[in-house]
């Protein structure tokens, strides 16, 4: 069994992104073809979108990841002001 710790960058998934994000016939094309680079993930009860990195990343790297997120799900939502919203970062380990 391996183990390996990520380190998730992204947004809450709440009701306001979900449906600007289910308004976007792009969003619903790339999710269901897999062709999206944002992932969902859940965390303490409650969903988050974004991007998972390697837990070695330095912190530049790290910010670097936030701003590739940030631009993504903005080409999803571009009605959306991502300036009102926080960006989440945690770790989450994998077993495979």
């Amino acid at each position: 069994m391996t183990i390996e710790k990520r380190i998730f960058i992204g947004y809450l998934l709440s009701k306001e992104l979900k449906i600007h994000l289910n308004q976007n016939g792009h969003w619903k094309e790339a999710k269901l073809s897999g062709e999206f680079s944002l992932k969902e993930t859940t965390w303490q009860d409650k969903e988050y979108i974004g991007s998972f990195a390697p837990a070695e990343y330095p912190y530049n790297q790290l910010k670097e990841k936030e701003e590739e997120v940030r631009t993504q799900l903005q080409i999803y939502c571009p009605k959306l002001n991502l300036d009102k919203q926080s960006i989440y970062l945690f770790s989450q380990l994998f077993l495979f």
